[in-house]
This record gives C-alpha cells, sequence and structure tokens, in this order.
C-alpha cells in the first residue's frame, strides 16, 4: 500500500522535493520527501535554478550526484540536461576513456585519444539508468593521414562505416545518434570527401540521414602521414568554397537530436577507420554529451 501511494504522489511534478504523507493501514502515516530523479524535475520545481551539481534517485535506491545544464544554450534553449560525459584532454591530467587509446604528436601540445586497431575502437558512456528521448552533444577531432569519409560504402551501422566518429545507443543492431565524418580534402567532391561538399559523389549510409557533420583538416594538395593541426574538424570554421555547405549549422561542433524512442541505454562512442591509425585516423580531444 505504502509503494503504491509513494508512487503515484511522488510521480507528480508538484510533489518533487517536497514532504508528503503516506496513509498506512490502523491509520499509521509515513512522511516522506519526493526524490527528484531528473535535472528536468529540479527544474520544475525551481525555475531559477542555475547550472551545476545536483543529487538525483536512481530508481534502485541509490543517490548519484550528476551535472545539470539548466540553461541549455548549446542544445535545445532549454534546461534540465544531465551531463554524461565530459572530456578535454588539454587539461592538466586528462586521460582516455577505457577502451580508446592515448596517443601523441609532435605537433601538437597535448594528448589526443584514438584507436589501437584496425576498424572501431568503442567507449561507453553511462547514463544511469535514466530514461531520456534527447541527446546533445559535441566532439573535437584532427584529421591524421589519408581519411576516407564514407568513401568505402558500408551500410551496416556495427561495421566500420565511416572514418570518423559515431554515436549510438543499444545494439543488435545499435541505434544512430551522430556522426562526425571527415573528409579526404576541402577541395574536392570525389567519394571519399564529405558528402556535402559542393558536387560530391560520396554516399551517406542510409540509417545516418542528415544526422552528421563533416569536414576536412587538408586544405593541401599532397597527403602525408601527419597530423592537420590548422584546421580543428568540426569546428565549421575555415571551410574552403567547395567545403562551405558542410558549415552552414551556426551551432556546430554541437548537435541535438531527438530520438524516435524513449530508452536508457548507454551511450557509445566508437573512433573508426578503415585502415590502422598509422595511417588514417581521427582522433579526438574533447567530448560532452547530454541527455534529457
Amino acid at each position: 500500500q505504502y509503494e503504491h501511494q509513494y508512487q503515484q504522489l511522488c510521480s507528480h511534478p508538484d510533489n518533487l522535493g517536497n514532504i508528503v504523507k503516506i496513509n498506512g493501514n490502523n491509520n499509521r502515516q509515513k512522511i516522506i520527501i519526493c526524490p527528484f530523479t531528473q535535472c528536468s524535475n529540479i527544474l520544475v520545481r525551481n525555475p531559477s535554478a542555475s547550472s551545476g551539481y545536483y543529487d538525483i534517485h536512481l530508481s534502485n535506491g541509490s543517490v548519484i550526484t550528476v551535472y545539470c545544464d539548466m540553461d541549455g544554450d548549446n542544445c535545445d534553449g532549454e534546461g534540465g540536461w544531465i551531463r554524461v560525459a565530459q572530456l578535454n584532454m588539454s587539461e592538466p591530467g586528462a586521460t582516455c576513456p577505457p577502451g580508446l587509446t592515448l596517443q601523441n604528436y609532435n605537433n601538437i601540445d597535448h594528448s589526443l585519444c584514438g584507436r589501437s586497431s584496425y576498424g572501431c575502437n568503442s567507449t561507453f558512456f553511462s547514463t544511469y539508468g535514466l530514461n531520456y528521448t534527447k541527446v546533445c552533444g559535441k566532439v573535437r577531432g584532427y584529421q591524421f593521414g589519408h581519411i576516407d569519409a564514407f568513401g568505402f560504402g558500408s551500410n551496416n551501422i556495427d561495421f566500420t562505416y565511416v572514418d570518423g566518429i559515431s554515436i549510438t545507443y543499444g545494439s543488435n543492431p545499435r541505434q544512430h545518434i551522430w556522426t562526425y565524418v571527415a573528409g579526404e580534402d576541402d577541395f574536392e567532391a570525389g567519394g571519399d570527401d564529405c558528402p556535402c561538399n559542393n558536387g560530391s559523389s560520396s554516399v551517406v549510409p542510409y540509417f545516418v540521414g542528415n544526422d552528421y557533420y563533416c569536414e576536412s583538416g587538408n586544405a593541401v594538395h599532397d597527403f602525408e602521414n601527419i597530423l592537420y593541426v590548422e584546421d580543428i574538424l568540426w569546428d565549421g570554421q575555415q571551410c574552403s568554397e567547395i567545403e562551405s555547405t558542410c558549415c552552414t549549422t551556426p551551432n556546430m561542433p554541437w548537435f541535438l537530436k531527438t530520438l524516435n524512442e524513449e530508452t536508457n541505454d548507454d551511450i557509445e562512442l566508437r573512433v573508426c577507420a578503415g585502415a590502422f591509425p598509422t595511417t588514417e585516423e581521427t582522433p579526438l580531444d574533447i567530448i560532452e554529451i547530454y541527455i534529457k
């Protein structure tokens, strides 16, 4: 009886964070505080709540401290976002998340995170079992060597379909959230270049649709096994005339995706390429992901 009343009372937005009384047998009462279970709950109770760290209660009874974005300026313009991933390799002491490999290059002043083997290497970010229907985030990376965008033509999300970063949830098959694509160069429109380049012959996999950003870091005609640091990927900057159509989204590198379903799956980020990292790579140094 207590459990039924608890679920009924504490599912009402007006009761979140408030003391409520639950009536039991023999006129006994329990006095409880309905816990916050999402950052959005906190914002409903206190619309002026500022971004910062808050305690929320999980369905298993445990309490975790999360960072809540109460503005959503980089996402949908509304607050209540829970941060599930944050990485900045330029900060002191930063390390790559499990599954990605620390990489050092002689023309950049901090380490990057990439692959240790052919194909895709994965890392996972916990969503704490919380339900969500929206995902927002950003990734910053660099081009190393000869990159092929969607050039090898795979239409299987569970394989290496891109030279770049794949963000998904679920399994068998994975469900696509966003893809950060690296193109061969920014002055041509061939099959290995960004599909958003003017006149490109590159084909976007059906499951990606329009949910991708693409940019090349190579503005020269000679391909070398070097890290192209002069043009950071996916920031919407330094786009040539041919590549300019790839950089029309003012919020780059931030993406916003509304899912077709509610889920509580963890989020998977894969660094992918159709060659070994000594030949092709898109190592990254910034990851930031939110759910709501």
